[in-house]
């Protein structure tokens, strides 16, 4: 396991994603000048389903990069608290993330 990843515990594991655009093209650098680095955007939050098969999906924390989906509040980052709760589309396990560790809903 990389130090990058956390393990959530019950077989969940988040690792974060960070936003930092390539402000050496101009348009780039006029369109995000107001907008700093995030190395934590979001996450990428992966477990494996009833049949062993890997679920994958992301959660947005910052909403101006994630402006045209949901995004989750940032209770606590040290232990992590993430609210509302998190639902897997494709196979419906949901939880939360309470003080680092994954609970069942």
């Amino acid at each position: 396991m990389t130090p990058d990843i956390i393990d959530l515990g019950q077989g969940h594991f988040l690792k974060f994603v960070g936003w930092a655009p390539d402000r050496t093209i101009p348009k780039n650098a006029e369109v995000y000048k107001d907008m700093p680095d995030n190395p934590r955007c979001g996450a990428d939050i992966w477990h494996n389903n009833k049949d062993g098969i890997r679920c994958e999906g992301y959660i947005g924390f910052d909403k101006k990069i994630n402006a045209d989906s949901a995004t989750w509040n940032v209770e606590c980052w040290e232990p992590l608290t993430l609210s509302p709760s998190i639902l897997c589309r494709a196979c419906g396990d949901h939880g939360f993330v309470r003080s680092g560790k994954w609970v069942s809903a």
